[in-house]
């Protein structure tokens, strides 16, 4: 995900004596400006860059630059050309052991007008291990003091050797099954035409969400290069994330200390100004800057990582004390539908058999895919 349209939320708690900066880019008032970012890393796989214009801070959209050349170079001069996939986000597909640790990578960006940008070279470090993500059942604040929100706290262990990376950022995705209110044996189409339709097709959906959060910490002030219980992301019973089974895909990335730096100035900057803004990045010069004119201001970073991943699936077998939202339905007469105020086709339908009554409701209690998930089962994905 291009750092440019992403948010960088606080983290919740204090850790060894302040040693976790939470990161939250904002936008001052600035004119129109290249704003370009990205990273790659160690694995191979798609990797993203995004180029854009930076948009008035009272009108904040999200301006893609199109038809640029962009392209990385190793420090052996090994290029990789990135297609341009439109929206202003370019990708290339990354083989297997282009970069290693230790290797350094620059980017190289072509746009329009012909006029240049580069990126210093960033160098890969050795990212620390994760030892363990784990949960626990807690409650959280809100705006309105009375209430107060059921459901569970991530939190996250990794301990690393003297020679791996001291500055550490996080991302964090998440992916969720769920089931379908009802299931019906037959569906109606406009024309008022009944056919036999087993909706256990679309009874079970996952729907995956990549985080607008990332978690920014260092451990240079340690006297061991390691934290615990770091605060990830808390999921609350508003929605349905945690009624079948919960999946938490935590990527760690080792930063340099130039990246680092960066993602804390955009934090300090954020603190200041005490708002959030994540249609791109805060308004920090980064490492890419122009070729053609030296004092043209340029945003937006591009690192070179080594990323470790884990992930943990939380399942819902009558675990949690608390009620988990969840869509509500009931089968109703058939003849409902004419109280519809628009009927949205096709009508499912349960039927007991000939002779006897017919029950429906809204598609949605029926469709999981209008949930706005996917019928595709993960890959690996652990059920119960």
């Amino acid at each position: 995900m291009p750092v440019s349209r992403i948010y960088i939320l606080l983290l919740s708690g204090l850790l060894c004596n302040s040693c976790i900066e939470p990161f939250e880019p904002v936008l001052k008032e600035t004119q129109e400006v290249m704003v370009i970012s990205g990273m790659i890393s160690d694995r191979p796989g798609r990797h993203t860059i995004s180029v854009s214009r930076s948009s008035s801070y009272k009108d904040p959209v999200f301006q893609p630059v199109e038809f640029c050349v962009v392209t990385v170079t190793d420090q052996e001069g090994n290029m990789i050309h990135y297609t341009d996939e439109g929206e202003g986000i370019y990708s290339a597909d990354i083989p297997d052991s282009y970069l290693e640790v230790g290797d350094a990578a620059s980017l190289h960006v072509i746009a329009p007008d012909m006029r240049e940008y580069r990126s210093s070279y960033d160098t890969i470090l050795p990212c620390p291990d994760i030892d363990k993500v784990y949960f626990e059942i807690t409650e959280s604040e809100t705006s309105d003091p009375e209430i107060i929100l059921p459901g569970i706290q991530f939190y996250l262990d990794m301990s690393g050797d003297a020679s791996d990376s001291r500055n550490i950022l996080w991302q964090v995705d998440e992916t969720w099954e769920y089931w379908a209110a009802l299931i019906g044996n037959k569906r109606m189409w406009a024309d008022r035409r009944v056919e036999d339709y087993r909706s256990n097709v679309i009874f079970k959906c996952w729907k995956d969400n990549p985080l607008d959060q990332f978690y920014i910490a260092t451990t240079r002030n340690l006297a061991s290069n390691e934290l615990k219980r770091l605060a990830l992301n808390f999921v609350s019973n508003e929605t349905d994330r945690l009624s079948i089974t919960y999946r938490l895909l935590v990527k760690q990335q080792s930063l340099s200390y130039s990246a680092y730096d960066y993602f804390l100035q955009m934090n300090e900057q954020a603190v200041e100004s005490g708002g959030l803004y994540g249609t791109q990045p805060a308004s920090v010069r980064g490492n890419v800057y122009s070729v053609n004119d030296p004092e043209e201001v340029v945003l937006g970073f591009f690192h070179a990582t080594q990323v470790q991943e884990q992930q943990i699936f939380v399942q819902n077998n009558n675990y949690f004390e608390f009620n988990i939202h969840h869509i509500s339905c009931v089968y109703e007469p058939l003849y409902v539908i004419s109280t519809w105020p628009r009927i949205e086709y096709p009508v499912y339908i349960y039927s007991e058999g000939p002779f006897k009554p017919s029950w429906t409701a809204l598609p949605e209690c029926f469709n999981c895919l209008l949930q706005g998930g996917d019928t595709i089962r993960p890959v690996n994905w652990e059920s119960w």
